[in-house]
């Protein structure tokens, strides 16, 4: 077995195959969620692989809103601070 597979990440599972032999198999892990680039708290959003995520229409792909990579909390408090900036100048 590759040292790769080894990994207590990757499932394995034992098939049957038609010629009477006994296989494994190796599952991928599941992907994680997509955390905060602010907080770090996890942004709450199906967890697609990125090969699964390339195949998904543009729309699907990630919130349409501006700063996507932080969480609703976050993005609201980065507005409020250009907002604060821009009436200081």
């Amino acid at each position: 077995m590759r040292r790769a597979l080894r990994s207590t990440k990757i499932k394995k599972v034992i098939k049957r195959t038609p010629g009477n032999r006994l296989t494994i198999h190796f599952r991928k892990p599941a992907p994680d969620y997509a955390h905060c680039g602010g907080c770090g708290k996890k942004i709450v959003r199906t967890r697609l692989r990125s090969s699964e995520i390339r195949k998904l229409p543009k729309v699907q792909r990630r919130p349409e809103r501006p700063f996507p990579e932080l969480c609703p909390k976050c993005m609201r408090e980065k507005i409020k601070e250009l907002f604060r900036a821009v009436i200081k100048i």
